[in-house]
C-alpha cells in the first residue's frame, strides 16, 4: 500500500521500483561545522516547533523520509547527515567518537538558533541524542530514542558484527545491495530497501556502487570489538519527557536494558513495535509513526493545558 505521500516509479534502466517523494521535496542545505561541511535536509515550515532527526551508523538523513513526511505539517523537521555519512564530509583523521558527534550537534543547533527542540535518534543517532540531551538539558524539550543501546552487551556486539560483516563496501548494482539489506532485515519492504540503498551508495566512474559513509569506520569498529562508549552514567541527567522505542524482536537493545533506561529517566515511556527488529521505523512504519505521533501529541496537550 502506498502511503505518506510516496508513489512508486520505475527507475530508468533497473527492474526494481524506487520510492520517490510525491508532493514534498526537502531542501538540501550545508553548514561548515567543527571543521567539516555537514549536509542536512530541511523539510520546511520554519518557525514551527523544530524536530531534529539523527540516523544510525552507516545510514543517512534520507532514511527518515517517511517519518519526516508524517511530521512536517506540524513541525519544522530537519534531518542531519552526521559526519562521515550521507553527503556530509568525512573526518580525515577518523574522529568519530561520541564527543566529536556531540560537538557537531551542539554547533549545528547553535548555528540554526534552535530552541525547545525535539530530537529523534535511531541507534547511533539515539546515543548521540541521549548524550547531547544529558549535557544540554535546557535545549531539548522532548527526546525519542529508537533502538539505541546506552551500553554494551554480547548480544548487541554480535548483532552489530553480523550487520557490518555482511554489508558490502562495493557492488556491481544497487539490486545487489538491496538483496543484502533484505537478507539482514527481511521485514523491510523491498521498495524501502531500495530507497535506503540508493541514498546510501553512490555510483563510481567505473559504473559500480560504493558506500557514501566512510568505510574506514568499519575497521575502526572492528578493532574496538564492536563495543561502544557507555552512557549509563549520563542517562540520569535526562529530565525532559522521553520515549524509548524498541523493536520487539531487536537483538541490539534488549528488553531488560530498555526497561532500565525507562526507569532511569523520570517519567519516560517505553513502547515496543511489533513485527520489527532493529529498524522499527522501516519494518513496521505505520505502528512506529503512530507511537511517535501519539507521544508528541500527548506531550503537546500537556504543555498547552
Amino acid at each position: 500500500m502506498i502511503t505518506d505521500g510516496y508513489i512508486l516509479n520505475e527507475l530508468e534502466g533497473l527492474s526494481k521500483n524506487r520510492w520517490f517523494i510525491n508532493m514534498f521535496q526537502p531542501e538540501n542545505k550545508y553548514l561548515n561545522i567543527n571543521g567539516l561541511k555537514l549536509h542536512y535536509l530541511d523539510w520546511g515550515n520554519s518557525g514551527k516547533h523544530p524536530v531534529l532527526l539523527l540516523h544510525g551508523f552507516t545510514a543517512h538523513a534520507r532514511s527518515w523520509d517517511h517519518v519526516a513526511l508524517s511530521l512536517r505539517e506540524h513541525y519544522h523537521v530537519l534531518a542531519l547527515d552526521q559526519r562521515g555519512h550521507g553527503h556530509s564530509q568525512r573526518a580525515e583523521n577518523l574522529c568519530y567518537s561520541i564527543d566529536d558527534h556531540f560537538t557537531d550537534i551542539a554547533l549545528f543547533i547553535e548555528s540554526l538558533n534552535l530552541h525547545d527542540l525535539i530530537i529523534i535518534g535511531h541507534s547511533m543517532g539515539g546515543r548521540n541524542a541521549l548524550f547531547y540531551t544529558a549535557c544540554m538539558q535546557e535545549k531539548v524539550s522532548r527526546l525519542i530514542l529508537v533502538d539505541a543501546r546506552p551500553g554494551n552487551s554480547s548480544d548487541a556486539s554480535s548483532a552489530l558484527k553480523e550487520h557490518l560483516t555482511v554489508l558490502p563496501f562495493e557492488a556491481e548494482t544497487l539490486d545487489e545491495i538491496v538483496q543484502v539489506i533484505r537478507g539482514i532485515y527481511p521485514k523491510i519492504p523491498e521498495a524501502d530497501c531500495f530507497h535506503l540503498a540508493s541514498h546510501g551508495f553512490k555510483r563510481t566512474n567505473e559504473g559500480t556502487y560504493t558506500t557514501r559513509f566512510d568505510s574506514r569506520m568499519l575497521s575502526h569498529t572492528q578493532e574496538s570489538g564492536y563495543t561502544t562508549e557507555s552512557l549509563w552514567h549520563f542517562i540520569k541527567n535526562v529530565t525532559c519527557p522521553t520515549l524509548i522505542v524498541r523493536g520487539k524482536e531487536s537483538n541490539f537493545l534488549s528488553l531488560e536494558d530498555a526497561q532500565k533506561m525507562r526507569d532511569a529517566i523520570p517519567g519516560a515511556l517505553l513502547k515496543e513495535i511489533p513485527e520489527s527488529t532493529h529498524m522499527p521505523a522501516h519494518e513496521n512504519r505505520d505502528a512506529f509513526c503512530r507511537v511517535v505521533l501519539d507521544f508528541l501529541n500527548n506531550q503537546l496537550c500537556h504543555m498547552t493545558l
